[in-house]
């Protein structure tokens, strides 16, 4: 494998993967309870299959709010 997109923002992954002429599909985990408040889109796992990357990404909350702030 010759990409390692684990933990990437989906769109990073996509820019590379077009600008290399690779084909790719995605693959969208979706949680039984969803977030609200998700703000990316990320690399959960990949591999490579009949010469095509497989991404699958889920949503995470990347801007943690605190109580002070």
């Amino acid at each position: 494998m010759k990409y390692d997109f684990l933990g990437v923002e989906l769109k990073e992954a996509e820019r590379i993967l077009k600008r290399d002429k690779q084909p790719y599909s995605i693959v969208r985990y979706v949680s039984y309870r969803p977030y609200t408040d998700a703000d990316s889109i990320r690399v959960l796992r990949m591999r490579f299959r009949n010469g095509i990357y497989e991404l699958v990404v889920g949503e995470f909350i990347t801007n943690v709010r605190t109580s002070q702030g």
